[in-house]
């Protein structure tokens, strides 16, 4: 498998990975192997889950155990090959905070309370930096596919238009605005939310990549908003939060709508001076 190809399935992993932990949050599975970290409360000392509330909880750190080695090979093949240096940099840094987001997976388990309240900070944390990995390794990739020359204007509007055909559905499954955020609802938000927020990196490093600075901005700004409003959806139980939620994804969606105007705006004006010559 080359870089480009294991740097796609490491990003879609760990993408897999953080929803598998929301869902794991969400079904009350997180404290369910006995607050063992990192065995769980089944057979063969621990290793193994119990029962069926615990596989989830268990399957939840297998999957991120197989993240962990799959960033772990794409660093390594990064920086043996003679691949771009922000390639293996961005892979290179990635692979540091994962360890802190393991810690940091710890914590949910072992540390119930904290002075702050019942590890709202930990909970946070915990899913800022598996965001932080995330695009990450959504730029790798991005960067990697880049050398081949698989980068256009025709890629940002097909990324961005996706983020604007996902925003609808976000704003329709706003926690407790519409629907009941139950397991469901909250699959289906994150899912999206992950996806929409890798379009909009490769939307923001494909603008740079194409000198592109509205649009790079643009991007950028807006899978900022998208990952704010995620961690917020976790915590929002008031019509503050749901507001906060709701303002983020019309500023998201406005920050989108821009950028794939702007790119267009780019990409005629580049077919009308090819026509004129």
């Amino acid at each position: 498998m080359d870089l480009r190809r294991l740097l796609f399935v490491t990003t879609i992993t760990t993408a897999l990975t953080a929803l598998v932990g929301v869902i794991t949050a969400t079904s009350g599975a997180g404290l369910t192997c006995e607050a063992r970290w990192p065995l769980c409360d089944g057979a063969v000392f621990g290793l193994f889950p119990a029962n069926f509330m615990s596989f989830i909880e268990w399957s939840h750190r297998l999957v991120a155990m197989i993240t962990g080695f799959l960033i772990i090979g794409s660093t390594i093949a990064a920086w043996r090959g003679s691949h771009p240096r922000r390639v293996r940099f961005a892979t290179l840094a990635a692979l540091v905070i994962t360890p802190v987001q393991i810690i940091f997976g710890a914590f949910t388990v072992l540390v119930h309370e904290l002075v702050f309240g019942y590890s709202i900070v930990v909970l946070t944390l915990h899913f800022a930096f598996a965001a932080t990995i995330l695009g990450l390794l959504v730029a790798a990739t991005v960067w990697a596919y880049a050398e081949t020359g698989a980068v256009s204007l025709d890629r940002v509007q097909q990324a961005g238009g996706f983020a604007l055909l996902g925003y609808p559905v976000m704003v329709a499954l706003t926690p407790r605005l519409f629907v009941t955020f139950g397991e469901v609802a909250q699959f289906i938000y994150y899912g999206l939310g992950f996806a929409i927020f890798a379009a909009l990196v490769a939307v923001a490093l494909w603008g740079r990549e194409l000198s592109a600075r509205g649009v790079s901005i643009a991007g950028g700004i807006a899978a900022l908003a998208v990952v704010a409003q995620l961690i917020i959806a976790r915590q929002a139980f008031g019509s503050r939060g749901q507001l906060l939620i709701l303002a983020l994804s019309f500023a998201a969606f406005g920050l989108t709508l821009g950028a794939v105007s702007r790119s267009r705006s780019l990409d005629s004006g580049s077919a009308h001076a090819v026509a004129s010559e």
